[in-house]
Formats: C-alpha cells, structure tokens, sequence
C-alpha cells in the first residue's frame, strides 16, 4: 500500500494508492470488486444490483485475504460510502474521513498452540499429543459492537431472566474450565452446580461434567438489578455496555441469547503436527482492537473429518489475544484415540483396538473366566473391561461389557509391510458359543471371510492459494480386491506421500488404521465370536509369519506393543500358521425396566390418580416392586424414591446394582422382580399422615462399540403414589 496522505481542497481529494473496493450483496455474499480511479468506483454490475449493494472501500489486504464475507469486511476499519449512482453508474468516495485514513495499516499477528487429549497410562493421566488434527481459528466479533443490534424482545426475555421473573434456561455442558481468565471478568455467583449424578459418560479421557440447574439466585448487584427494572431498551443496551463485566460470565452459560450478542467468522485452519502442536499467521489493521479468538477442532475418525471441540464461543473465546501467546486445547471428545504414532519399525501388525478406546489387550479371553457379583456367578469371556473405572458396584476395572453395533478393528502396521511376500490382509469370524456360553452349532463354528465391505485410509493434503493454505481429505482404496481366487484388503504403505498413494510431499495419514468394521447385527445372532486376522500375497496366496509379528498393548502400559501370546493366537494343532485371533462377546439385546404398583395392606395404588390408602403407620408396609434386567445380565440399575419435594434420601426404598442378583434392600425372585418392604412410618417421615412419592427407575446397559458407552440399550421408567389413612 502507497503510503500519500489524504489532501483536501476545493478543487479536489486525493486518495491514498493501492484501495480496493468490495460489493456485497444483502446476503453478505461478495458481488465484485474493483480500483477506485480517483475519487470513483466502477463495478461490473448492473444498476439495479449495485444500488442494493453494500460497498466498501479498504487498503487492499495481502493476497488472499481479502474479506469474503459481509461480516468479515464490516469488522475492518472500512470506508462505507453512500451509494448514489452518476452517470456511468460510478459511486463517489471523495467523502473518506481523514481519522479513518490515518488507521489504513496493516500488521501480521500470529497465533500458536498445542491441541492434546488426556489419557490414563501405566496408572497415571498424561496428556498426549493430537496430531494432523483441523484447528479452525475463528474472529469473534467484539461485544459492544453488536449490543445495539439486539432486538428489544430479545433485551426484555435477557432482563427477565436475570430479574427471574420466568425460569432459568438449561445451560450448555461446560467442558473443562472455562477460559474466564482470558478476559478481564469476574465470575457470576455460580447459578448451576456440578452434581456428581450428572456426569456425563465419558469414555477414553477423564469424565466430562455436566452443569445441571440449580434453584440458586442471581446475585446481580443491586444498583444493576434496580436500573433493570426500569430501564427502556435504549438504557438497557446502555447498561449492558457500561456492566459488561456483570453480564457477560451470565450470557456464557445461556446459548439462546448467544447468536445476538456473539458473532464469529474463520479467519483461518491449520493442521497440528505430530507434537500436536500448530502455528498461523493473520493480518489485522494497526489501530485496529486486538482480536477476540475463538478455536475450534477437527479430527479424522473412520476416514471423515468429524468436530471432536467446538465448546462455547462466549465462554471459550481468548478475549484481547496477545499476538503470540500459547493456546492450550484439551479435547475430551470420547471418540478421538490416544496421541500420535510414529511409524513402527519392520514386519509388525499392531492390533490395538476395537473402536478407538476398547485396548484388545483389555477383553478377557480365557472361556471359563468368570466374576463373581451380588452372590452369582458371571462368566467374563470376550468381555472388554473397558471404561468401566466409575461403574460402582464394585465392578470397577472388571470385563463386564459386551460388544455391540459396529465395531473398528484398529491396527497399526509396520514399515516393513507393505512387503514382496505380504501384501493384502483379510479378516474371517466364526462364532463359537450362543448368547449362554453354550457350544453353538457345527455351521457357525466354521470360518467365514469378512470380505465385502468397502474399506478406505483417509489422508490430508495440503492446497495453498496466494497466502492462505487448506487442507482437503482424500482416500486411499484398500479394499475389497480380488486376489488371486480369494478377495482382500491392501494394507498401506507407511507414508502416503508416495507415488501408490497421494505422490503429494504434504500428504499426511494416522499411522493407525480402521482395517475392517464389523456390523454385529449381521452375524450370526449374540454370543461369542472369534476374528482371525491374516496375510497374502498379492497372488492370493496366504503367507506365513512369524509369531512376533502379531502384537498387542501392553496391558500395564497401552502406550507400548508386545507380542501377542498364546492366547491371541491360534494353535499349531487347528492351523500351522498360527494367525491372530481374539475372542469377543457380541449382544444387541436391550435391557428392560418396568415399575409395578406399590400394594399396601392389600391395596394396590390406583393406575390413574396413585393413592393407596394405609391401615396403620407403625404397622403397614410399602411394598416396592421393580422389573431391572437383561436377558443375559449385561446392566446395573438404579431405583430410587422421593417424597414431594424433599431432598432428604429415603435409603431404605433406594438400591441399585447389577441386573444379577439380589442387592441392598431388594431381593430378586425367580420371576426377574426386586421386592422390598418399607414401614409406611418410615417413608412419611416429619409428614403427619400423607404424603406424595415419585419413583425412578434406569436401566444402564453396558454395551460399548469401543468407541462410547451405547446409551440405546438403556432403559428407564417413571412412577409416583401418595399415601393416606383408612
């Protein structure tokens, strides 16, 4: 950009050189572009579309960066001018303001970081890096920019809710600490408490807590909470401004008022290395504010790129970015897997996952492996012991979950493969015992070839244009091809960058990959299953390896590969190559869950309304039945009862436990149905002689695609009564 200063006369005005002039149409999209000549503009559009057009007049940014979005130019120290139509239908710009002018510069501020997920190894969390992830570096648009802008319904709901004239709105799930301390503001009097019930099911990293509302009030100050009460919509965007260090910690935890007061566009993406670390670079105006950044990521599971951290922009956003200041990214997305591999040296095959989290190391294979819960026996074999750290009930670190839905089998192959003799893999499955642990027939235990499902290994390129690099995901094929007489699956070299992959120097992939998934509802009905991985020439003709090749995690230390042992293998007696083999227990049953109604001396509470009436306090009973159960034991439950509105815990009616067998409190029959008896005394508790009662049951089944806890095979039921005298 030239660098003249604006001179003004009567005659005439001179400009600075090296403007360019951007039209938008009314949906922000960018129409044309042009050099003023003189004081003019000339855009190739017609009339008509010009007149409705917004114009805007700017130092032309460095290649590539122009603004593309309405949003994006109307943050720019900008000119606006009027549009008025001459003769040639040229627009005038004689009229830019001289303090505009004087703030025409422009500046490189970069931004660095480091993008990890945390991971429990060796008994301890570290956090490990996350490479070739997408990181999306958004501008967030500064607040009292946009604060003039809001509706004046939208200011009358904001102003009702922190006067609590209606009711408090469910917040977003805050992930992590909010990041409170890249801005100058306090936090709010907390109006939501983390409640341990509420935790969410996390799988793979640490829990993620979920904010549940609480009857808390909002201690606003009081000088605030009076100008609210009578503030017009003109004083209130005043106030709003003036109090922003009051509202803006509260605006954070209500996402219904957040596409008013927030607005974000990408300025950029880029991509972490294998330290999970990235770097980039944008250009903003001299007298510019600093930028309000906001980062959002992507990352590549089964070969698509899927959003694993975008949490809230008011409460994530890095408010007055320090050019150059580290940002720190904890993902805690269940699905993303642990760090960023190096490639192996020589013939390995590392099977290391069923889904990204469930270790193969990790699922019990000797057949008689058993448990024993709540009095019975549970038989383990093909369990994955998988996430099950907070069960509770004493099932903490055991192999009680099943397998269900689809499942990636993850494999990480060495250098030394592809190789001459070694070229294709190909998985076979054979079921061995129905859903009972009983021998299943002579045809299902023969081996049958998972052959037919395409597979492909996902790998990024990187595509510059001027300045500005992206990254586009592409696909390398590896199957199913015929091979000789048989059908199967290239395995891919260690590097894409090659001439047999993407023959692109950029070229990245995850040293892992997704060799095959199976879907359990196609198979031969629940039980247990055993996969057989192996390898073949490019001939079809099936290779020998040496057993070292075979490898698992280390299961003290996921973090490290050893050589399967013979439990993963099969024997030389059923087949001389001993191929690797793992052993896994498939059910796709739901659970059930069903509360009954109470009967007291007698008397069953009525379906409709729910009273039952009482004999005597002291004497009768409550009689509590409930139906918890799985067809072959894989739940816990819980049960618990509640009087009115009262917090206080009636333990004596509550249980919970595994789906097994008899718990506290509750005896399970031979019908599948908990019984307990409780004093009518004991429930009314401090009330006189009736009281109301909510009931609540939950199934949790335990099924796991490797990746999540499957939530579809829950099952809950609701249920209330009130008691009465005779």
């Amino acid at each position: 950009m030239a660098k003249k200063p604006v001179v003004k006369d009567d005659s005439c005005v001179e400009l600075p050189e090296g403007l360019i002039a951007l039209a938008y149409n009314r949906d922000g999209h960018l129409l044309a572009r042009t050099h003023p000549k003189g004081d003019k503009l000339y855009f190739n559009l017609e009339p008509e579309e010009l007149r409705y057009a917004r114009v805007f007049v700017m130092p032309e940014p460095p290649k590539g960066l122009e603004p593309k979005s309405l949003a994006a130019a109307e943050r720019l120290q900008a000119y606006e001018p009027t549009i008025r139509l001459g003769k040639k239908n040229e627009i005038d710009i004689s009229r830019v303001p001289d303090q505009l002018v004087q703030r025409w510069w422009w500046y490189r501020c970069c931004t660095q970081g480091r993008v990890t997920k945390r991971f429990l190894i060796d008994g301890s969390w570290q956090d490990m890096p996350l490479c070739n992830a997408l990181v999306h570096i958004c501008e967030v648009d500064p607040f009292l920019r946009l604060v003039p802008l809001v509706p004046d319904h939208i200011l009358d709901r904001f102003r009702d809710i922190l006067l609590e004239r209606i009711p408090i709105p469910i917040p977003y799930p805050i992930i992590d600490p909010p990041l409170f301390e890249e801005q100058p503001l306090p936090l709010p009097p907390r109006p939501f408490a983390r409640l341990a019930s509420q935790e969410l099911r996390s799988i793979g990293g640490q829990p993620i807590q979920q904010q549940a509302a609480s009857l808390a009030t909002i201690n606003l100050p009081q000088e605030v909470r009076l100008q609210l009460n009578n503030a017009s919509a003109e004083q209130m965007r005043k106030l709003i401004v003036d109090q922003r260090a009051v509202f803006m910690p509260y605006l954070c935890l209500w996402p219904m008022f957040w596409p008013w007061f927030y607005r974000c566009d990408e300025i950029t993406t880029v991509r972490t290395d294998f330290n999970g670390r990235f770097e980039a670079c944008f250009w903003q105006q001299i007298f510019e504010e600093k930028a309000d950044l906001y980062f959002w990521v992507e990352y590549e599971i089964h070969g698509e790129l899927t959003t694993v951290y975008k949490p809230p922009i008011p409460c994530y956003t890095h408010w007055n970015y320090e050019c150059g200041k580290e940002v720190n990214i904890r993902v805690t997305d269940p699905r993303v897997p642990m760090g960023c591999f190096e490639p192996l040296a020589g013939e390995v095959a590392w099977v290391k996952t069923i889904g990204w989290g469930a270790q193969v190391s990790h699922i019990e294979q000797q057949l008689a492996a058993s448990i024993s819960q709540q009095g019975r026996t549970f038989r383990t074999a093909g369990l994955t012991r998988y996430a099950t750290s907070g069960l509770g009930y004493g099932l903490a670190n055991k192999h009680v979950r099943p397998f269900a839905s689809n499942l990636a089998l993850v494999v990480q192959f060495g250098s030394g493969f592809p190789s001459g003799n070694v070229t294709h893999y190909r998985w076979s499955y054979r079921k061995t015992h129905n859903d009972k642990l009983i021998s299943a027939s002579v045809s299902d235990q023969q081996w049958a070839p998972l052959d037919t499902r395409t597979m492909s290994k996902a790998y990024t390129i990187e595509v510059t244009s001027g300045v500005i690099t992206t990254f586009q995901t592409q696909h390398f094929p590896m199957g199913p091809f015929p091979i000789g007489s048989e059908h199967g699956y290239k395995i891919p070299p260690v590097s894409p960058k090659g001439a047999d992959v993407a023959n692109n120097p950029t070229a990245e992939w995850n040293q892992n990959t997704v060799t095959m998934i199976v879907d359990t509802t196609s198979l031969k009905g629940d039980g247990l299953y055993e996969f057989k991985l192996e390898f073949f020439n490019a001939a079809g003709v099936r290779q020998n390896v040496a057993d070292t090749v075979n490898q698992i995690s280390n299961p003290a230390n996921i973090g490290e590969s050893q050589p399967a042992n013979s439990a993963y293998l099969l024997s030389a007696g059923e087949d001389s190559f001993r191929p690797f083999r793992m052993k896994v227990r498939v059910d796709n049953q739901k659970s059930t869950a069903t509360i009954y109604n109470v009967e007291v001396d007698g008397r069953a509470s009525s379906t409709e309304c729910g009273f039952v009436k009482y004999n005597d306090k002291a004497s009768s009973d409550v009689n509590f039945r409930i139906r918890a159960s799985h067809p072959n034991d894989f739940a816990t439950f819980s049960f618990n009862v509640a009087r009115g509105n009262s917090s206080d815990p009636l333990v004596s009616a509550d249980t919970g436990g595994m789906v097994i067998g008899s718990t506290s409190n509750y005896t399970l029959g031979a019908d599948d149905i908990y019984r307990n008896k409780v004093k009518v005394a004991t429930l009314l508790g401090t009330c006189p002689d009736k009281a109301a009662f909510a009931e609540h049951l939950h199934v949790d089944g335990l099924h796991t695609n490797g990746t999540s806890i499957l939530n579809s095979f829950d099952a809950s039921d609701l249920a209330a009564f009130a008691l009465e005298p005779v």
